[in-house]
């Protein structure tokens, strides 16, 4: 009788998942109908198997089942795919364990990478406590990209000179949606003392490559009609100076040259930035005058763990909490509306919390 309990219990809680799911799928088609663009969008996955922290099997392919139900554009991932914390082989290995549940999608699957993707921070801590994990333990950014975009790297406009560095594009020619995903980690091993000099807990930036590429390639369009969306780890803009988002020490070296430059693009300037930041100095050229498209649509982010949103200059910046938080995670469905010039968010956590709903306008 338990044992019959038991089954009925999980055929009631399946059905009710699957209810949940249908739901959610049936109000993203209609979403997607009505949209120029729609994706499915996590961040913060931090998978570990391990030690079982993060979002696990489940959790990512009921993303990946949504995706492919409501028939998504991309999926997006906005770094901190895994957790970091066991060293190179654990890291590549549950690296390679999430890609293989993301290949389940039907559509591509656009990463970005996040603070706890390259070790660096584990290797500093242990090295400050005297436990030895040494350098060797880095996932820099050329193996975690190789990894997570093994066997995919043709569906992505990338640096020709900086294959694995991590930024990259992507055009949606239908909707006329060109989304950039830019690598926020793209920082300098240092050795310093007993550990690193820049390493992912307090330290990111933009280095002169990344940058380059971004005025020169990402940026740059012949034709009329497009716009534009970014996707980083880390959100670059002045969300990082406001009330809701303030984390004094965390912004990302160069961010005022990713913000400038952006602005720069909407309208249409010309000009050089230049950064005498130690290890990140860059001097970027860029011209934009004869861009036939300017549009700024949003910018996307992960990293706090919170649903936080701001507008830069015009533009929404808009922040998830990570995907496997019981109280205010989850994914969303984002829906881009070039007509109405709206951006909606509708979250998804086990069919809960529509009060996390959100619709930006641009």
């Amino acid at each position: 009788m338990k044992k019959l309990f038991a089954i009925l219990l999980a055929v009631l809680c399946a059905a009710a998942l699957w209810g949940a799911d249908s739901a959610f799928i049936e109000a993203g088609k209609a979403a997607a109908r009505g949209a120029d663009l729609t994706f499915l969008w996590a961040s913060d996955t931090h998978h570990q198997a391990e030690t079982g922290h993060g979002a696990q099997q489940e959790l990512v392919e009921t993303l990946v089942s949504c995706a492919n139900g409501i028939g998504a554009d991309f999926v997006a991932i906005t770094g901190d795919l895994v957790h970091g914390n066991k060293g190179r082989e654990s890291q590549l290995k549950n690296l390679t364990e999430l890609r293989g549940w993301l290949d389940g999608c039907k559509m591509p699957v656009m990463p970005a990478m996040g603070n706890h993707d390259d070790g660096s921070w584990l290797i500093r801590r242990s090295m400050d406590s005297g436990e030895g994990v040494g350098i060797g333990e880095l996932v820099p950014k050329e193996d975690f990209f190789g990894a997570i975009l093994k066997g995919h790297e043709g569906e992505f406009k990338t640096d020709p000179k900086n294959p694995y560095g991590g930024w990259y594009y992507k055009d949606f020619t239908k909707a006329k949606i060109r989304v950039i995903v830019l690598n926020v980690i793209d920082i300098p091993y240092i050795p310093e003392g007993n550990g690193l000099k820049y390493y992912g807990q307090w330290n990111y930036g933009f280095r002169q490559e990344q940058l380059d590429w971004l005025a020169n390639k990402a940026l740059k369009f012949s034709k009329k009609g497009w716009g534009v969306i970014v996707m980083t780890h880390i959100d670059y803009g002045s969300l990082y100076l406001s009330a809701i988002g303030s984390e004094p020490g965390v912004i990302p070296a160069n961010s005022r040259i990713v913000e400038g430059l952006l602005e720069a693009f909407v309208k249409k300037e010309a000009g050089a930035f230049y950064s005498d930041t130690e290890d990140f100095e860059a001097k970027v050229k860029y011209n934009f005058r004869r861009n036939g498209s300017n549009e700024f649509i949003a910018s996307f982010s992960g990293h706090r763990h919170k649903n936080l949103s701001e507008y830069v200059a015009g533009v929404p910046h808009v922040l998830i909490s990570n995907i496997f938080n019981s109280g205010a995670g989850g994914f969303d469905l984002v829906a881009v509306d070039r007509k109405k010039r709206t951006v909606s968010a509708t979250r998804y956590f086990k069919g809960r919390a529509p009060e996390l709903d959100r619709v930006f306008g641009y």
